[in-house]
């Protein structure tokens, strides 16, 4: 029990010093992470805007971008710089105190309604998920209430089974199923209807910072991890 909270005040911990080197070393740069509307054309994710850049949205635009401290959402029409917006004071602290989900943020004894880390890979979301170490892999299910059974299938016929205890929401890879890139994996839940298809990318090294993150994740078309990062990000 001890260890258990110990290990998430230390994860918080890590997750701050993040956060404070992030901000600390971040140029003025924004990268935009999310676009919608008439002008997501021209603000496609991934793109890095100066802090200075004007940005002119439509009625109906929404962009979402990320810095060091989190993201900022602007909604069309309008002209807009990411600068103006910090110095007229619309940079507001997260009454949540959400924490971007890149390292664990879970509290002790309560189950999320989505991983607890971007790493984390959801057993339930067909796609394409970025691995920072393969060798450490852990699945997660949104439903711990039960037992249950998983079953993988990879390449050249190679398959294995892991059991979900009841009561949790984790459980790691087999380690005897090497999981190698690029190759699609088939994941299939005993009380699931249907299989899962997940193909994972191997990131070359693990970035110290959000906008690091994000931009590999967007490389990559690591969509429900961005998505997930994004949507548990502080918001100013």
């Amino acid at each position: 029990m001890f260890w258990g909270q110990n290990k998430v005040r230390l994860s918080r911990l890590a997750l701050t010093a993040l956060f404070v080197a992030g901000a600390a070393s971040a140029s003025a740069n924004v990268l935009v992470v999310r676009s919608s509307g008439p002008s997501a054309g021209n603000y496609p994710a991934g793109r890095s805007l100066p802090d200075n850049a004007r940005i002119a949205l439509r009625s109906g635009d929404t962009l979402v971008v990320l810095d060091a401290r989190g993201t900022r959402t602007f909604r069309g029409p309008g002209n807009f710089t990411p600068a103006s917006a910090a110095q007229a004071g619309q940079r507001t602290t997260n009454a949540g105190g959400r924490v971007a989900r890149i390292g664990a943020v879970r509290s002790a004894g309560i189950v999320p309604a989505s991983p607890s880390t971007i790493w984390q890979v959801d057993v339930s979301q067909s796609g394409t998920v970025c691995l920072a170490n393969p060798g450490d892999v852990t699945l997660w299910r949104a439903e711990p209430s039960r037992a249950a059974r998983l079953s993988i299938s990879g390449p050249g016929g190679a398959s294995r089974t892991v059991q979900w205890a009841a009561g949790s929401p984790t459980v790691a890879w087999p380690r005897d199923l090497p999981i190698t890139a690029g190759t699609p994996y088939q994941l299939r839940q005993s009380d699931a209807a249907a299989p899962t298809s997940i193909t994972f990318r191997q990131l070359n090294s693990a970035p110290g910072d959000m906008q690091g993150v994000a931009q590999a994740l967007i490389a990559n078309g690591c969509q429900e991890q961005l998505d997930l990062l994004v949507d548990s990000a502080p918001a100013q």
